[in-house]
């Protein structure tokens, strides 16, 4: 795997793997502001990243049976400031530069039954090799389902992993592989379930990913030497791409009147009994229908039939208008319901990563840098402490946290994290008809740690 050449181990073999554990938060402004904190409340799209269960749990705000959300967002790790990124310890800095991460993500909520996918894009340039640029991708495609009122919801699905080693080609690369002399992909499952109890205070949650081992070198310009050596842009590329297995738990408490859990009022169960009614009567109808036609004289039989077809056409149409009418007046009740509550609230949320062993591993900048040095032989635990609030009510939502990062080096102390983010409601556009009467937001977020800053900026859905 190495030899010594002047007194630096050097890679010169395909046998290690590049491990891709994230210590400093790289993650949706939401979940960056609370420092990662989130695994027990995960809402929304960015919810996914924390926990597997987040697509089916119902926020207040959800007041339809179908619901559909998206997010986007935009950070700059290390925009201000020569960084540490791997945290290899005080007097340390990288040879990697110019990071860019972009995440974005769709959910949609059906019932009980919520779908999601979402994706994060990490770009680092390498000075160290002439431009070269390494586009990390990971990706979740999660299902779940919510169950007794959606107080209990578990969830389930992959997580994938990409790497691509390109030629100054940044994020683009990612969606277009041609363009990549080096391609590396896998993936692995992950579940998670999340408790909240109606009408209490707090919630707890859990989320269990398994490793990832990405494989598939290919790409253009690579090539295997005399040695049997695989090698693409000048470097000796990994036999896989790996992210250890993660299990991660954490609970929320709420304090002040707005609550944290009100039960979730499922439409089609509101709905059930005008429904239920209207077929009754459509039912009993034509069984009246059926015995009017059994006494009416063969003659007039199909007149009489045609008589009856149009008295039903028109006593469905005055149903289905009834139907509709109290449809719209649960929803507006349900709507009521959500913007009556006050608002004022200190959120509180406190979780732990645990992340765990990789084998013959090494940090991303020793690829670059062609080295081997121990990495992530050990399994590593990051409490993480958040809070949220509202300061300006129905405008400006604030946020602050802290979070430990421990080390994959040996010999390497901890670090510590602080964070901030906020929510500005902007205004309401039904984006060409797609989100009818949907209020949207701007959010940023903040991340400051010895040898380390990050910032990003979102757009989403307010509520």
């Amino acid at each position: 795997m190495a030899a010594a050449q002047g007194g630096t181990r050097r890679i010169t073999d395909n046998h290690y793997a590049v491990e891709f554990y994230q210590g400093p938060l790289i993650a949706p402004i939401n979940v960056e502001g609370l420092a990662g904190a989130t695994t027990s409340v995960a809402e929304g799209v960015n919810g996914a990243a924390v926990n597997a269960a987040a697509p089916a749990v119902r926020e207040p705000f959800s007041v339809n049976w179908l619901d559909v959300d998206v997010d986007a967002g935009i950070s700059f790790p290390g925009a201000f400031t020569r960084m540490d990124y791997d945290n290899r310890g005080p007097g340390s800095m990288d040879q990697v530069n110019d990071f860019l991460y972009a995440d974005f993500g769709l959910r949609v909520e059906l019932g009980d039954l919520g779908l999601s996918g979402t994706g994060e894009l990490l770009r680092y340039s390498v000075a160290t090799r002439g431009g070269t640029d390494v586009t990390a991708g990971r990706y979740h495609l999660l299902a779940a389902y919510g169950l007794a009122g959606n107080q209990l919801v578990v969830g389930a699905g992959v997580r994938a992993v990409t790497m691509q080693l390109s030629r100054g080609g940044g994020l683009t690369d990612a969606l277009n592989p041609v363009g990549a002399t080096l391609t590396m992909s896998g993936l692995g499952p992950e579940v998670g379930a999340i408790i909240k109890p109606d009408n209490q205070p707090f919630r707890v949650g859990a989320t269990l990913r398994a490793p990832v081992d990405g494989t598939g070198i290919g790409g253009a310009g690579g090539a295997t030497d005399w040695l049997g050596v695989q090698r693409s842009g000048g470097v000796v590329v990994p036999g896989s791409i790996t992210l250890p297995w993660e299990l991660e738990a954490g609970f929320a408490l709420q304090v002040g009147p707005r609550p944290l859990n009100p039960p979730w009022l499922n439409p089609h169960e509101q709905d059930a009994p005008i429904r239920s009614a209207v077929q009754a009567a459509r039912e009993r109808r034509a069984a009246e229908h059926l015995e009017a036609l059994a006494v009416t004289v063969p003659a007039f039989r199909e007149r009489r039939e045609a008589q009856l077809a149009r008295q039903e056409e028109a006593i469905r149409g005055v149903e289905d208008q009834r139907i509709a009418v109290e449809e719209a007046r649960l929803l507006a009740q349900r709507k009521a319901r959500y913007e009556n509550w006050p608002r004022e609230k200190i959120l509180v949320v406190a979780s732990v990563l645990v992340t765990g062993a990789s084998t013959r591993a090494i940090a991303l900048e020793d690829f670059f840098e062609q080295r081997l040095q121990a990495y992530g032989d050990r399994a590593t635990v990051s409490p993480r402490v958040g809070i949220e609030a509202e300061p300006v009510r129905s405008y400006l939502k604030g946020r602050i946290g802290s979070y430990l990062e421990p080390s994959r080096f040996d010999g390497v102390a901890a670090r510590q994290h602080f964070t901030s983010g906020f929510d500005v409601k902007l205004f309401r556009w039904d984006t060409f008809g797609l989100f009818p009467g949907q209020v949207w937001r701007v959010s940023g977020a903040a991340d400051l740690a010895p040898r380390y800053t990050d910032w990003g900026l979102s757009v989403g859905a307010w509520h």
